[in-house]
């Protein structure tokens, strides 16, 4: 995947891989207020979910609940992150399938 970025740690750490997204609460097409918000539609329906990849040198990518990687980190930052950066998160899928927001 072009789009994730792998971050080299230094002598003795492990790498991070990571993408710069934006999320969206697609019933509605809208973007999320607070981390609280999105932290609550992960838990109670993630297909309602899309992150989306925010680098503008290359075309945007989607990733619905499902499609996220295991080991990535997904930066979010919102409300959006063109105009309106209030707030940041972390998302990640971890190896049990489970999703947290940090």
């Amino acid at each position: 995947m072009s789009d994730i970025k792998v971050q080299n740690g230094h002598k003795g750490q492990n790498r991070m891989s990571y993408v710069n997204v934006g999320a969206l609460d697609i019933s509605g097409d809208l973007d999320f207020p607070t981390k609280s918000a999105l932290k609550e539609l992960f838990r109670t329906h993630p297909e309602l979910v899309v992150l989306y990849t925010t680098s503008a040198l290359e075309p945007t990518k989607e990733y619905k609940s499902h499609e996220l990687v295991i080991g990535v980190k997904y930066s979010v930052t919102g409300p959006n992150p063109y105009n309106n950066r209030k707030w940041y998160a972390t998302v990640e899928k971890l190896p049990s399938g489970k999703i947290t927001v940090k």
